[in-house]
């Protein structure tokens, strides 16, 4: 019982800093890259479908084990108790908020590449990607609160 729990604690942390990492390298260097017009629309493209990607099966992996480690850890009675329990329903609230921004923005990138406009593509997902990296960013630091 103790390995399963320790390895949903490793492959939920070890994706996370994967996924938060994606859309923070794609929000600070590629999309400023695309807005200058310095970024091809295959470059473009490719970044943005592989953060979908990560994004995508990024649910699967938190679900499962984000799923196992509140159940065994906190129960359905610890989750509404404060604060631990409150910050993981906190981070589960951001979860969705990030993954929805990432896909807002995946969706307005691919949209302006039909037409081959990288820079349009770049100014309309700028701030869904940028948003969604400070969420990452507190999603981590809530991460290491719970950690600690």
């Amino acid at each position: 019982m103790q390995a399963a729990l320790t390895a949903a604690y490793v492959f939920h942390t070890l994706f996370a800093g994967l996924w938060v990492g994606a859309v923070v390298l794609t929000a600070w260097k590629v999309i400023p890259l695309a807005r200058d017009g310095d970024a091809s629309p295959e470059l473009l493209g490719s970044v943005v479908s592989g953060v979908s990607t990560i994004t995508r099966v990024g649910a699967i992996v938190f679900v499962a084990t984000g799923g196992h480690m509140a159940a065994t850890v906190y129960g359905a009675e610890g989750l509404f108790a404060p604060p631990r329990g409150h910050v993981v329903l906190t981070m589960l609230t951001l979860w969705l908020v990030m993954t929805g921004l990432v896909e807002v923005g995946g969706s307005k990138v691919r949209s302006a590449l039909e037409q081959r406009k990288v820079r349009t593509a770049a100014r309309d997902a700028g701030t869904f990607y940028n948003a969604a990296a400070v969420v990452g960013f507190v999603l981590l630091v809530l991460g290491g609160y719970l950690a600690a």
